[in-house]
């Protein structure tokens, strides 16, 4: 595998990914739980983001978290990395619900045929749900 090169930095990343989402610095420090002046810092450049916060922000973002660091790849958050975003938020919520965790314990024990046979079901209470 080759070696990946930055061609830009994360501020302009940043930077360019918030115009294009039309995005403000307020708007993105709240939804990831950031503070404005941290927002910031990270689009004068003077920090670096971590990686819970380049993940946060990727997300928030909808582009790569490579691509995000300046690094020449593609711009887009993949299907495999926005299944991982999704698979992700249910464990975080599985881990502080139990009745939930055991739903999803006992769907995962099923044939495909009778999943299949349950996700109308579903279907009807999320559409009700609204």
């Amino acid at each position: 595998m080759g070696k990946m090169e930055r061609v830009a930095t994360t501020a302009e990343r940043i930077a360019e990914a918030m115009k294009d989402a039309g995005k403000k610095q307020i708007d993105l420090a709240k939804e990831a739980g950031l503070s404005h002046s941290t927002i910031s810092r990270y689009l004068s450049g003077a920090v670096e983001p971590r990686q819970d916060a380049t993940h946060k922000l990727s997300v928030l973002l909808n582009v790569s978290e490579l691509w995000l660091w300046g690094y020449d790849v593609p711009r887009e958050r993949t299907l495999s990395q926005k299944k991982n975003d999704v698979l992700a938020d249910i464990v975080i919520e599985m881990r502080s619900d139990d009745e939930l965790f055991s739903m999803v314990e006992m769907l995962s024990r099923l044939s495909p045929e009778k999943r299949q046979a349950v996700k109308p079901v579903l279907l009807a209470f999320l559409t009700t749900e609204k």
